[in-house]
């Protein structure tokens, strides 16, 4: 039995984590929890958010004093999921729902199939826009991720045990402050190139509902610093592939 850490980062999103959180909720896999953040922007994304929860003891919901942005968030919600080595981080935005009732079971099904470390998947926007995401699976055998297109979207997914290898100051700018943007870059560079073709899965079933209406998505607020950050990211050095025995063994 695999079991889901479900972590939702939120901006300014009053008018989607209702749907959201009821979208978790519903899912026919019982095996998770969900610890969502939300950062305060002065609307009632924290209200809504403890409506929808009700009674559910498995949805932690948890307000910052001052924005933190999504690293940061992440960073910290994992650590307050208290997951297990072998548990499995899913993340999703406050601001965006899964397709169906089914996507935790699609995931789980992948890592029993396959016995990967880590999935990426696919979305569909909300309304259509031109934006695509229903992206290919990196080519198999391939090492050179960071000179590539990046294709590791959501829905992303890890082993517990593979986020603890990454170096926290490989999540964190030139300043030393975790990514306000484009830190899922930085979060899945380095466990893609631990992990390697073979235990890195594309699922190529819908899974997401991508927010497109939203003024406030990194690409609209911080394109500049999105781009800026990339650069940064993909100049570091790639992490080493890990061979099996050696994780087998830890």
């Amino acid at each position: 039995m695999l079991r889901l850490k479900i972590i939702v980062n939120c901006g300014p999103c009053e008018a989607y984590i209702g749907k959201c959180l009821d979208s978790i909720k519903r899912q026919t896999y019982p095996h998770w929890e969900a610890y969502v953040t939300i950062d305060p922007h002065g609307d009632r994304t924290f209200e809504c958010a403890q409506v929808e929860k009700g009674g559910d003891e498995r949805i932690t919901v948890t307000q910052n004093t001052d924005s933190l942005y999504s690293t940061a968030n992440l960073v910290r919600a994992i650590d307050r999921s208290q997951a297990e080595p072998e548990d499995v981080i899913v993340t999703l935005d406050g601001d965006d729902w899964f397709s169906s009732e089914e996507v935790l079971r699609i995931i789980v099904r992948t890592y029993t199939t396959f016995d990967c470390w880590l999935t990426y998947g696919s979305w569909v926007p909300n309304f259509d826009d031109g934006y695509v995401g229903q992206w290919p699976a990196y080519p198999e055998g391939i090492t050179d991720f960071r000179a590539r297109r990046y294709l590791a979207t959501q829905v992303k997914t890890w082993k517990k045990w593979l986020w603890d290898l990454i170096d926290d100051r490989d999540l964190r700018d030139e300043n030393g402050q975790y990514f306000r943007a484009t830190g899922d870059q930085a979060v899945m560079f380095p466990m893609l190139e631990m992990s390697g073709t073979h235990r890195a899965k594309h699922i190529s079933d819908i899974l997401m509902i991508y927010n497109r209406a939203t003024p406030y998505s990194a690409d609209k607020t911080k394109y500049r610093e999105m781009k800026q950050n990339e650069a940064y990211i993909r100049s570091k050095p790639a992490y080493t592939q890990l061979p099996e025995k050696i994780v087998r063994s830890g």
